[in-house]
């Protein structure tokens, strides 16, 4: 009997569904910005290597779409 997996998909994966979805509504290019507080941010940051972590923003392309992560310190 197989098991029941959950389809939990993760930041990167969700990320990816939001590029194909923009891709198909308009065909110019798509950017998205997201202010995060430190510990998203973080979360974020850290599925990457090759990210200057010294910086309050980077920015990631994924299937054409740019999205561009900010650190809001100011945020809880």
């Amino acid at each position: 009997m197989a098991e029941n997996k959950k389809n939990d998909l993760g930041e990167l994966e969700k990320l990816a569904l939001i590029a194909d979805s923009l891709q198909a509504m308009f065909r110019g290019r798509a950017s998205v910005a997201f202010e995060l507080n430190k510990e998203e941010y973080t979360k974020m940051i850290n599925h990457f290597r090759e990210i200057d972590r010294h910086h309050k923003q980077f920015t990631i392309d994924l299937s054409g779409t740019n999205f561009l992560f900010i650190l809001d310190e100011d945020m809880l």
